[in-house]
């Protein structure tokens, strides 16, 4: 029989996010800034794929494992720990109890959480946020100033408004009409942010945050770190196709991620692919880690056709539409699942060539797939071939 070694998880742009939402963007530079960042101070994390499959097959004897799922944040959960079997429900306890205190805090289907309390003041008024909350927030609005707006948390209402958020969802979609996509636009971004008591101000009767874009990467970070501090330091986390693992495997090994290929994009003139299997995604690269996170967003799970036009779930918040390039996924490798997630998000935003030059100019280690006709270009960035290599 032939011995394969290590833990093989697949990662590919989830299917339906937190919310229901799939990867977020920005529109022009609106929210202002007050008081002194503590940025570095901060716990970051976040990022976004979906575990298919994970399988141990080994030689000899491997570690014991914990192997949990279930329900949360509108997604899925699931830990693989190298534990004691005993520890099971512990572990669980520990588990739910970060991933609830998450979904409390940042969910926008919850009307009791803090976003949601946010959302419903109108212009002029404030809310103070909690420390993890403000932590999050802190994070997404400097992914937003560093890559000039393609990230924004405040994106939210533009996506429901194209029908990709909650409310569009039961709707057959349309194009917004032009003085709709405007009024939206002037709110994008109006916030203000004030570090000294965590508090945010809305600027616009309309302004909204949405933390889909971080939260279940946030979340996926907060449980590692959990773990780690609970003494099980080698484990897998995912949140709804978010990953980051910490140590080995059970085999003893480094964990082996996956990033998912995409299918063939069905051509301009409609044709669908020759063969079923040509229109399942399958496996681009299978990395080998420790103590990273691995994030990707993609456009070809989500998105709806009108009169022949292809509409992504992608949005641009500087435009207010949806992108229309060629990149069909990014992939993006960071010690923090919830900075790697973000920085997904911002170059799908950006597209292939505007993304490829950012992830270079901040050593960003991303992995591009590009669409061309019936075929993908891999696209990788500088720091993710130094770290990975590059494809034989």
């Amino acid at each position: 029989m032939r011995c394969v070694r290590g833990t093989l998880v697949v990662a590919a742009p989830a299917r339906r996010g937190y919310g229901g939402r799939g990867p977020r963007c920005r529109s022009r530079s609106v929210g202002r800034w007050k008081g002194v960042r503590s940025l570095h101070s901060a716990r970051f994390g976040w990022a976004v794929l979906a575990v298919l499959g994970g399988l141990t097959v080994g030689c000899g004897q491997g570690a014991e494992e914990v192997v949990l799922q279930g329900p949360t944040m509108g997604t899925y959960y699931r830990v693989r720990a190298v534990a004691d079997s005993g520890d099971r429900e512990a572990i669980r306890a520990l588990v739910e109890q970060r991933l609830e205190a998450v979904d409390r805090a940042m969910s926008t289907y919850r009307a009791d959480s803090e976003i949601s309390h946010f959302n419903r003041l109108a212009a002029g008024e404030s809310f103070v946020f909690a420390e993890e909350t403000w932590a999050v927030l802190e994070l997404a609005w400097r992914v937003r100033e560093e890559s000039n707006g393609a990230f924004d948390p405040t994106v939210g209402p533009l996506v429901d408004a194209w029908g990709f958020g909650a409310p569009g969802r039961s709707e057959e979609p349309a194009p917004p009409l032009e003085d709709r996509l405007a009024e939206l636009r002037r709110a994008i971004g109006a916030i203000e942010l004030a570090s000294e008591d965590r508090r945010v101000l809305k600027l616009e009767d309309g302004a909204a945050l949405d933390l889909s874009a971080i939260a279940k990467g946030w979340a996926v970070d907060s449980v590692s770190e959990a773990l780690l501090k609970a003494g099980y330091p080698n484990h897998l986390v995912e949140v709804g196709g978010e990953i980051r693992t910490g140590g080995h495997s059970p085999a003893g090994d480094a964990w082996r991620i996956a990033i998912e290929r995409p299918p063939v994009r069905v051509s301009d003139s409609g044709e669908r692919p020759e063969t079923e299997e040509a229109a399942q995604p399958n496996l681009q690269r299978i990395l080998p880690f420790t103590d990273g996170s691995l994030a990707t967003s993609g456009d070809y799970r989500n998105y709806w056709e009108r009169d022949g036009q292809r509409y992504s779930h992608t949005i641009d918040p500087r435009t207010g539409r949806p992108v229309e390039h060629a990149l069909a996924s990014a992939s993006v490798f960071h010690t923090n699942c919830a900075v790697a997630d973000a920085y997904a998000t911002a170059l799908m935003v950006l597209g292939p060539e505007d993304g490829l030059r950012w992830a270079d100019e901040n050593d960003i280690a991303a992995l591009l797939l590009i669409y061309h006709q019936d075929s993908l270009e891999e696209l990788p960035s500088a720091a993710f071939q130094d770290r990975f290599g590059t494809l034989e």
